[in-house]
C-alpha cells in the first residue's frame, strides 16, 4: 500500500542528475512511459533541466512539486574547472542527486539552522529563462559537498516567479519518499531545523535517498 506519510508536506522538487540530458530524458521515458518538457538553462553555470511533475495522490488541489532531470547543457561550455551544479558531472546514469523544500519564512529557517550549527553553505540569487522565455527568479541555499550527501535538502524561495509546477507539466505519482542515514537521529533533528522534519528516515549503512515512482510506462525506484 502506498505511504503518502513519508511525503514531506514542504516538498518542493526532487532533483535527478544525469550525463547527458538527451539520453537521460530518454531513458526516464522508456522507464515510466513519460517524457519530460525542456525546462531552461542556467546561463554561466553549464547545466539545464527537464521537468516532470509530481502529483502525490491525496495531496491538496494546487500544492506544487516537480521533479527536476539536471545535466549537462550542450550548448555551453562546462565550467573551466570541469565541476557542474549539484555535482551533476558525477553522475553515471538516472541519480536521485538531492531534493529541495520551501518553507514558509525562508530566512527564519536559515537564521534557525545557523543558531542550531547546521552548515546551509550561502544564500544564493538565481535566475534562468524557460523555453519559452519567461524569467523565473528564486533564492536557495547553496553547499557543497551536499550536506549528507544530498539527502539533506535545500532551502528555496521562488518569490514573485511562477512556480514551475504551475506550468502543464507530464506528470507522475510519486508514491514513497524516504531517507537512509547511519544516524537516523541527527539526521531528523537536522531535517526538523530545516523545516522537513515529517521526513521519513530510516537506519542505514549510509546516506541515501529513496523514492518511487509511477508513470503509465512502469515504477521506477531509487
Amino acid at each position: 500500500m502506498d505511504d503518502l506519510s513519508t511525503i514531506p508536506a514542504n516538498l518542493d522538487h526532487l532533483i535527478i542528475t544525469v550525463p547527458e540530458l538527451a539520453a537521460g530524458v530518454a531513458e526516464f521515458e522508456r522507464l515510466t512511459g513519460v517524457k519530460a518538457v525542456a525546462g531552461g538553462r542556467h546561463p554561466g553555470r553549464g547545466t539545464a533541466n527537464y521537468l516532470i511533475g509530481l502529483t502525490p495522490a491525496g495531496w491538496p488541489e494546487g500544492a506544487h512539486t516537480y521533479l527536476e532531470i539536471l545535466g549537462p547543457d550542450p550548448q555551453q561550455e562546462a565550467p573551466a574547472d570541469g565541476t557542474l551544479p549539484l555535482d551533476a558531472h558525477l553522475a553515471k546514469g538516472l541519480t536521485l542527486q538531492t531534493w529541495a523544500i520551501h518553507p514558509h519564512a525562508f530566512l527564519a529557517k536559515v537564521a534557525g539552522a545557523n543558531t542550531e550549527g547546521i552548515d546551509f553553505g550561502e544564500v544564493r540569487d538565481m535566475s534562468r529563462e524557460t523555453a519559452e522565455g519567461e524569467l523565473l527568479e528564486w533564492r536557495l541555499t547553496s553547499r557543497s559537498p551536499l550536506p549528507s550527501k544530498g539527502t539533506q535538502p535545500f532551502l528555496i524561495d521562488w518569490g514573485e516567479s511562477t512556480h514551475p509546477a504551475e506550468a502543464a507539466l507530464p506528470s507522475v505519482e510519486l508514491l514513497e519518499f524516504s531517507i537512509e542515514s547511519p544516524d537516523a537521529e541527527e539526521s531528523r533533528r537536522a531535517l526538523d531545523v530545516r523545516g522537513a522534519g515529517d521526513t521519513q528516515v530510516v537506519e542505514g549503512t549510509e546516506h541515501r535517498l529513496h523514492a518511487r515512482l509511477r508513470g503509465p510506462g512502469g515504477v521506477l525506484e531509487f
